[in-house]
């Protein structure tokens, strides 16, 4: 059968702990279904960036072609003017079925326009499958850009065709300079769109190292993760990367965070359902000894009521004939009365306590004095069971405030306490001593003791020591070591126990000298 406090454990659990459980972990699947949907929006939108760069270097290289093709002053006027112009155009080269004309863009050498010539014409041979294509393309209305291989360290060749007449093509290349031709007409466009939201770059694939910036290579440290290849220069790629924290930054912050938050929550349920089922085990535990409680109290009453009225019937009926015995049991209906009055003082005393009503009257007391008439009156009735009980009151005790009373009731219960655990030792010693700052009483015995783990416990209401046979069979209520103690705290004094399994016990109670 499951225990009801096992039963709660579960409720709980089940009601509180799982769903929320349950819920942190719907949420964290989401937050990365939601990190990889921005990762995908804030990736197209540097792709856009990176395109619209890409296009604009298209459009500054269709814009040369169509000025040659639209222009007014001829076709090598046109080129002249756009070498001048352009500072990233080196050289243009034309090509025709009957004439070839080489334009560098300063006066050279004729060796060197020699050699240039001859890179040329071996970038035509090399590229021959592909500048057929661009004039197959211009036949068919279409005038299209391409990029040549060419060994010239840091030079691009660029061809277009275009026609003549209907009859006739002529093929025209750019040979551009790579690094200023960034510079120039990318660098502008580069800065217009970067503003102060995003780090730029040209990089150099081969060497990994960055040509160009919007922002001077030094002056950050950047982590560049968007690249993609520049089209009129596949050697480079255009890198980008937003100022501060990236978007991939920021959703990972944001999702560190929310993950953060929602164990904290599940740790502050947790917590709450533990602190929830805490209470209501302590409730039901606290409800299991007000009942054992009860019934102990009912039965301690029972026993003492039974003897008054067995004994006192027997008087009244007149069947004792013996004067002796008369007086034998009006000391058993005396003794019992007192026993009985004492546990209704017990009990009414607790339940001042509890409510907070219960009042003490603090005067000056010889402690010695106090004890040793409690001593006296108990001696007799404690001989009679077979104790032996001592008493060593302290020579130079000093006079200290507390209730007489009180103190008694405190000393009385821990002298019933040790009389019910004494097992076969029959010994209790009652001492008064004083050190520097206390003057106390200790009350021992050496009886069955009190185990290790239950000594932390005895001072609490209602609680009961059972492990072993005798305090198995020891009848109680539970709430003697209770009383004492908050007697003991409105003296402004303390309560210990020193105890061994069936060694003994010896309760301290400490009043301040001050």
């Amino acid at each position: 059968m499951i225990k009801p406090g096992l039963k709660i454990g579960i409720l709980l659990t089940l009601i509180v702990v799982l769903p929320s459980l349950f819920f942190s972990a719907y949420e964290i699947s989401n937050l990365n279904k939601n990190e990889v949907v921005i990762d995908s929006i804030y990736s197209s939108q540097l792709e856009s960036i990176l395109f619209s760069v890409n296009q604009y270097s298209d459009d500054v290289v269709n814009g040369w072609a169509n000025q040659l093709d639209k222009g007014k002053y001829g076709l090598e006027k046109e080129m002249e003017l756009l070498v001048t112009k352009n500072y990233a155009i080196d050289a243009f080269y034309l090509i025709d079925s009957v004439k070839q004309i080489l334009l560098p863009k300063e006066k050279i050498t004729a060796d060197s326009i020699s050699k240039l010539s001859h890179q040329l014409e071996n970038a035509l041979a090399n590229n021959k499958g592909s500048i057929e294509r661009l004039q197959q393309y211009i036949k068919s209305g279409y005038q299209k850009i391409g990029v040549l291989d060419f060994e010239m360290k840091g030079k691009s060749l660029f061809a277009f065709a275009r026609a003549v007449d209907t009859l006739s093509v002529e093929t025209v290349f750019l040979l551009v300079d790579t690094q200023k031709f960034i510079r120039e007409n990318l660098g502008p466009k580069i800065q217009g769109i970067a503003q102060d939201q995003f780090f730029i770059s040209v990089i150099d694939k081969k060497l990994n190292t960055e040509i160009y910036s919007n922002v001077p290579y030094d002056d950050v440290e950047k982590n560049i993760q968007q690249r993609r290849e520049i089209w009129l220069f596949p050697d480079f790629d255009l890198g980008i990367q937003m100022k501060g924290n990236t978007i991939e930054d920021l959703v990972r912050e944001r999702t560190k965070t929310n993950i953060i938050m929602l164990i904290v929550m599940d740790l502050i349920l947790l917590l709450g359902a533990w602190f929830v089922y805490r209470n209501i085990r302590q409730q039901m535990k606290l409800t299991q000894l007000k009942s054992d409680f009860v019934s102990n109290v009912s039965h301690e009453i029972r026993t003492p009521l039974a003897l008054i009225n067995m004994y006192s019937e027997t008087l009244e009926m007149g069947r004792l004939s013996s004067e002796e015995k008369k007086q034998e049991y009006y000391r058993v209906i005396n003794t019992e009365a007192n026993r009985l009055s004492n546990m209704v003082n017990n009990i009414l005393n607790f339940s001042k306590m509890e409510s907070g009503k219960r009042e003490y009257h603090f005067k000056e007391s010889d402690l010695n004095q106090n004890m040793l008439t409690i001593f006296e009156n108990y001696r007799q009735h404690l001989y009679k069971k077979g104790f032996e009980i001592n008493f060593k009151a302290c020579a130079d005790l000093p006079l200290i405030i507390i209730d007489k009373e009180a103190v008694s009731e405190a000393l009385i219960n821990l002298i019933d306490n040790a009389v019910k655990y004494s097992g076969d030792t029959k010994r209790i010693d009652i001492v008064c001593d004083k050190n520097s700052d206390f003057a106390f009483i200790q009350v021992i015995d050496f009886g069955i003791g009190i185990a290790t783990k239950d000594q932390p416990l005895i001072f609490d209401k209602f609680y009961r020591v059972t492990s072993g046979d005798l305090a198995n069979k020891v009848k109680g209520s539970g709430i003697g070591l209770s009383i004492v103690k908050h007697i003991m705290e409105a003296h402004k004094g303390q309560i210990t126990v020193e105890s061994s399994k069936e060694k003994g016990t010896c309760f301290t109670m400490s009043f301040p000298l001050q």
